[in-house]
């Protein structure tokens, strides 16, 4: 029998991805409408979003089948490849975020970038060793720590970009959009590091995907919505 936890996690987990797939499709749909000179950042914040979007569906669509068909507690090898997707999908919506970042704000391919970009990658690298131990029952903590420190380095990093630059040009839903990605770790971070030990944090999850939900809109109003 599901607890209320599991239901209440599902529901909010259908809402989202719908969420998530209306907001790229009005990206992809309302292209026309940006500015030709916005529209190379703005093709790369769509495509930010459509990996980010791929890697729920392989997360949260999982969780969602394994619930429907009684194995979400049990089903460790899907859980997991659905954890893996989730991070591919984390480590390209910043590394292609952070180009959006310098495209907007016309800062060349400096070292600072190609340092965020490289995070990027080594995250990648990282998730491909057999110790992640993706479809076993649990990943070794040391593991779990290591590949979520990319994730974070990239996130902390564009989130401080993007509200210093903002705040030059006094762009405030880019600033907002900054504010967005670091207050989103508050939430995840007790989670990464914490979740097994103590299995009610995983409800700060919900706290965090709606953060993540109001930077995807503010990305989207601030672009694609019509004046």
């Amino acid at each position: 029998m599901s607890s209320p936890q599991d239901i209440m996690e599902i529901t909010f987990n259908v809402i989202y991805l719908i969420y998530i797939v209306a907001i790229v499709t009005l990206m992809s749909k309302n292209m026309q409408r940006v500015k030709e000179e916005d529209h190379r950042a703005t093709n790369r914040i769509r495509w930010a979003f459509v990996a980010l979007l791929i890697g729920d569906l392989g997360h949260v669509g999982t969780r969602l089948i394994l619930f429907f068909t009684g194995e979400l507690e049990s089903n460790y090898t899907l859980l997991g490849i659905g954890n893996l997707f989730e991070t591919i999908g984390l480590l390209f919506l910043f590394m292609i975020y952070t180009d959006a970042w310098r495209i907007h704000f016309k800062h060349p391919k400096n070292w600072l970038f190609y340092t965020l970009i490289a995070v990027g990658i080594i995250g990648l690298i990282i998730i491909l060793f057999p110790q992640n131990q993706w479809t076993g029952l649990a990943s070794p903590y040391e593991w779990v720590v290591i590949r979520n420190t990319t994730w974070l380095i990239q996130g902390v990093a564009l989130s401080i970009l993007l509200i210093r630059d903002g705040r030059k040009v006094n762009d405030k839903k880019f600033v907002r959009i900054g504010i967005y990605i670091l207050l989103s770790f508050f939430f995840y971070m007790p989670v990464v590091f914490f979740g097994s030990a103590v299995p009610m944090l995983g409800m700060l999850m919900i706290g965090g995907t709606i953060i993540y939900m109001l930077w995807q809109y503010t990305s989207y109003s601030r672009f694609f919505k019509k004046k």
